[in-house]
Parts: C-alpha cells; structure tokens; sequence
C-alpha cells in the first residue's frame, strides 16, 4: 500500500478560515472515499520541535490517501481532485500539490492540454515506480 498525499497550496487563511478549509477538505475525503481506496485521512502533524510553535496548523491544508492498487486508482483520484477544485472555484487554491513517494505532480490553473499532458506523465512515472518496487519485493 502506498500513502498518496494531497497538499492544498496558496491557501493562506487566518485562523477563522481555518474552519471553512476543513469543511472544503471534508467534502474532498468524501469524494475519494467514493473510490475504492483503503482510506483517506489526515496526515499527523506530531510534536512541535523544542522552541517552535506547533506545526498543526501546517497540516490542516492536506489529506493521506492510501491506496491498495496505484496504477489502478492515480487516475480517478486526480479526476476526483479536479472536479473538487473546479465545483470550488471562488475558494479554489491556486495549486493542489499530490505526492506519491518522489513523483510530485501540481495541479493549477493554466492550459487544460498542458496539465493533462502532465498528469499523464506524472501517472506513468508513479505506475513504474510501483512496478519497479514490485518487482524488487
């Protein structure tokens, strides 16, 4: 299994607004829920180091996707992203950020041809990491 993680960017909020991006991300885990993913969560934000203040805060703007079969599910849940961003437009942040071990994949404005081109690749690069690991195992 593998944690892909879901990172909002740009979504500079005061702590009122705070709320209003949980609720948004809320509505996102719900709709991969919809997919056969092993879970969606939040990632941990664990202590604070010595002498900072709590990273907590840091973590309210990502989800963990876990997912049992990568080649199968990478491309539902980026649909599944950018329709959420898409029904969010007032409110939709500037870039959402997906990570799958090293493979890194923004999802912005811009040219639809370009990010689809993009996607692709990112995807292709995800499905033969796992291929690769799988084949090590």
């Amino acid at each position: 299994m593998e944690q892909l993680r879901i990172e909002v960017q740009d979504f500079e909020r005061s702590g009122q607004d705070v709320e209003s991006l949980l609720l948004e991300l809320d509505g996102l885990r719900e709709d991969l829920l919809q997919l056969d993913v092993q879970d969606v969560g939040r990632p941990s934000a664990g202590p604070a180091p010595p002498g900072t203040r709590s990273s907590a805060l840091e973590q309210v703007n990502a989800l963990l996707v876990t997912l049992t079969a990568v080649p199968a599910l990478l491309l539902q849940v980026v649909t599944v992203v950018k329709n959420w961003r898409g029904r969010a437009a007032d409110s939709a942040p500037s870039g959402i950020v997906l990570t799958l071990g090293d493979q890194r994949l923004e999802i912005s404005g811009g040219d639809a041809e370009q990010q689809r081109v993009l996607t692709a690749m990112w995807i292709e690069a995800c499905t033969a990491r796992e291929e690769r690991g799988a084949s090590s195992d």
